[in-house]
């Protein structure tokens, strides 16, 4: 991976989390980088649109060039504000951490992160990778492939190696017929992720979203979050069906 790229799309991603602006000392410390440098790469943008800087409070927030990069892209419930009313609903009904999930490669990964608001909760990274097979984000978009598909994902599985087959597909079948994954001890440990696919958008990436929690709590309320998924997908993606 080129650094200089990756470090780019992070503090991108970082303004896409906090939404606000933030001085060079922040970013730097999120990352764990040299403000020297951080100082630079943040001036670089300034210079080529995509950040503005204030110099009265020393703080740069993204331009309106950054917001218009992905206009031409094919109309999707994210870019009509449906997705975004959905994750945000979640997060303050529920106060746990909301997750948005697209495959990446072999890996799921999290596109999109609203951390918890309660006082013991689970805090989880924007561009979390971590193999199909495992969280429960990853099953849920491998319940829309087809068994190929799947078996590919297995065979080429990291460490600790390919999972046995019918355990694969026992496992995926199971999460078909009840419509949700539950996950545990995966990305986080002694937290979890209740998971669910996103209504098929033609031309657009397979999406799912999950409530991230501790294991105890998910365990304790697994019924009442997959309820809740059902009913704010519902409530909150059918007005895409019906109005493309």
């Amino acid at each position: 991976m080129v650094k200089s790229a990756a470090r780019v799309l992070s503090v991108l991603e970082f303004f896409d989390q906090i939404q606000r602006e933030a001085s060079v000392a922040e970013v730097a410390d999120r990352h764990g980088w040299p403000h020297s440098s951080t100082s630079v790469l943040m001036r670089s943008l300034v210079t080529l649109g995509y950040l503005h800087y204030d110099a009265s409070s020393r703080t740069y927030v993204p331009s309106m060039r950054v917001a218009l990069l992905g206009d031409w892209l094919k109309v999707t419930p994210a870019l009509h504000g449906e997705l975004l009313q959905l994750l945000r609903h979640l997060n303050e009904s529920t106060g746990e951490t909301i997750v948005l999930a697209a495959q990446n490669g072999l890996h799921t990964q999290y596109v999109r992160v609203l951390q918890g608001t309660n006082v013991v909760r689970t805090h989880l990274h924007i561009g979390t990778r971590r193999p199909m097979l495992n969280p429960g984000t990853g099953r849920m978009l491998l319940t829309a492939m087809d068994d190929a598909s799947i078996r590919k994902h297995n065979a080429l599985k990291e460490a600790p190696g390919p999972m046995e087959e019918d355990a694969v597909f026992k496992r995926l079948a199971e999460d078909r017929r009840r419509g949700y994954a539950l996950s545990m001890h995966q990305v986080t440990q002694y937290s979890g992720v209740i998971s669910m696919l996103l209504p098929a958008v033609e031309g657009a990436q397979p999406l799912a979203i999950g409530i991230a929690t501790l294991s105890q709590q998910l365990v304790d309320r697994e019924d009442h979050y997959a309820q809740v998924l059902r009913d704010s997908i519902h409530r909150f993606m059918n007005s895409t069906e019906e109005n493309p």
